[in-house]
């Protein structure tokens, strides 16, 4: 019987060579191959997945619970703080794009030397209904300054927040607000067992984000610099160690123009002191996570937890006193692209970021994380890659520095979405592209010096100081963004190895 041949050869040997495809999968900037830099992204996203993955291990889970815990003191040291307040834990600290706070300081932490994995977690002090005239906005920016009246809810507002407040700012027309939103908040979230083998007493109730890149959860800190761990972290340098503001109290009468207002600055101190206080309190347990170092950067406080179980792994959590504001601005934009988002309960936050003074006061920055996290669900998982690979190769650009590139970032995601058909975002093997597109969209904004808001129509985000420089980084990135990508693989494989700074996991409680 005759064998079947396929072409010249027996059925047995190998194929013949497929045709040669045409050079059209290339980078012109760099030359660099698409379908390389593709796989390098997935290689990228393999590496990372101990941390970014839907299920987070359970020494994440540990170091989520063991800071609950301990915002759950913090409410016994002083009841100012929510007992039951819903916390909103998201992944990457706020150096990597979590949060827009502007220009504000953010010490000189860095991922892999410093740390393996950031969050950035939510931490409500104060609500507001958002229907009196409280909130008074900045007509130029995306700040707030929110006047405290004399009494809420039959309790002596000013009174509890003494120590918390700033001058009053003349009324310029109150932030109008709805009710009822299209843009709300995505609670998609599980119950998580709390941790019960470290000094804290879990106290708040916990849960856990089922976003592959945002966890959320329910509890609250506050000033300098503590390092309560002897290998600490990187020296803060003393600019960045904020005291807290003694100020006195403005007096107050029954107009609205003339009431004081809550100062960011105040609150942020107020959060840290306390936290310190009570991580000092603490006797650490053999077997449990340790909180090695805080510090106070402007408004934000950051710990560093490290985990017990080998591999031994120091997260950073950027722990930001929040003011929630029920309902939503009459001037936000819908985004078509993403469908209709839950609206069971449409709120906002203001976060201390780094606003423009005002009458001798400083003012909110208004913050849509909810909303954020809802729109990264309907992000096309290949865009998603793209988006973190390409926040990866910004961070050691960034690092150390008060740049808002990895915001910016960010928000081109989600411009992205608009701009470019989903089918094309959706498809695995243009990851490499949308990845070099981001940056390059970077760039150009870099260039332009601004980037529209997302979220509120009219407003700009800032490219800020350092602008020119970060450029001229990114433009020798891309000048050959495979190497760039292999250095990222290796960070990230580094990173899931464990170990962040030197001798943490190994040294004495």
């Amino acid at each position: 019987m005759a064998s079947t041949l396929w072409g010249s050869g027996p059925w047995w040997g190998p194929p013949p060579p497929a045709p040669a495809r045409p050079l059209t999968d290339m980078d012109f900037c760099s030359g660099a191959q698409l379908q390389e830099l593709t796989q390098l992204i997935e290689e990228l996203g393999v590496q990372e997945a101990w941390s970014e993955g839907p299920k987070p291990g359970a020494d994440l889970l540990r170091a989520k619970d063991f800071v609950f815990s301990l915002l759950g003191l913090v409410h016994r040291q002083d009841p100012r703080f929510p007992p039951q307040a819903e916390l909103l834990l998201l992944r990457g600290g706020i150096r990597e794009g979590s949060l827009d706070l502007g220009q504000a300081p953010l010490g000189p932490y860095a991922r892999g030397p410093h740390y393996d994995a950031g969050f950035t977690l939510l931490v409500p002090v104060f609500s507001l209904d958002g229907t009196g005239p409280e909130l008074l906005p900045d007509l130029e920016s995306c700040h707030a300054w929110l006047r405290l009246p004399e009494l809420m809810c039959g309790a002596s507002v000013r009174e509890a927040w003494q120590d918390c407040l700033g001058a009053p700012v003349p009324g310029e027309g109150d932030l109008t607000l709805q009710t009822h939103s299209k843009e709300g908040p995505a609670d998609r979230e599980s119950a998580v067992d709390q941790s019960r083998d470290h000094a804290p007493e879990p106290e708040p109730r916990a849960s856990l984000e089922k976003s592959p890149d945002d966890l959320s959860g329910t509890r609250s800190p506050c000033d300098d610099i503590a390092n309560l761990e002897a290998p600490g972290p990187p020296k803060t340098p003393s600019s960045d160690a904020l005291d807290a503001d003694g100020s006195p109290v403005p007096e107050a009468s029954g107009a609205p123009e003339a009431w004081p207002t809550l100062c960011p600055t105040q609150v942020a101190s107020w959060f840290f002191v306390t936290l310190a206080e009570v991580a000092e309190s603490l006797v650490p347990v053999p077997g449990a996570p340790r909180l090695v170092h805080a510090a106070r950067h402007a408004g934000v406080t950051t710990v560093l937890v490290a985990t017990p179980e080998p591999p031994r792994h120091l997260l950073l959590f950027d722990l930001i006193p929040v003011v929630t504001v029920a309902g939503w601005p009459a001037a936000a934009r819908s985004h078509s692209w993403a469908g209709p988002l839950a609206s069971e309960s449409a709120s906002f936050y203001l976060v201390p970021g780094d606003p423009p003074e005002r009458q001798g006061t400083s003012g909110w920055q208004l913050c849509f994380a909810r909303q954020e996290l809802a729109l990264k669900a309907r992000v096309p998982a290949p865009l998603l890659q793209a988006h973190a690979a390409a926040q990866a190769l910004l961070r050691p650009l960034v690092a150390g520095t008060r740049a808002g590139a990895p915001y910016l970032l960010r928000t081109l995601l989600y411009w992205a979405c608009e701009r470019l058909p989903a089918l094309y975002l959706a498809r695995p093997e243009n990851a490499g592209a949308c990845c070099l597109g981001l940056l390059d969209e970077l760039s150009r904004v870099l260039e332009a010096g601004t980037l529209p808001h997302y979220f509120l129509s009219g407003r700009r985000l800032p490219a800020g100081h350092g602008a020119a420089a970060l450029r001229r980084a990114l433009a020798q990135l891309r000048a050959d963004p495979a190497q760039a990508l292999r250095a990222a693989v290796e960070e990230a494989k580094a990173a899931r190895k464990g170990g962040g700074l030197a001798g943490v996991g190994r040294g004495t409680h």
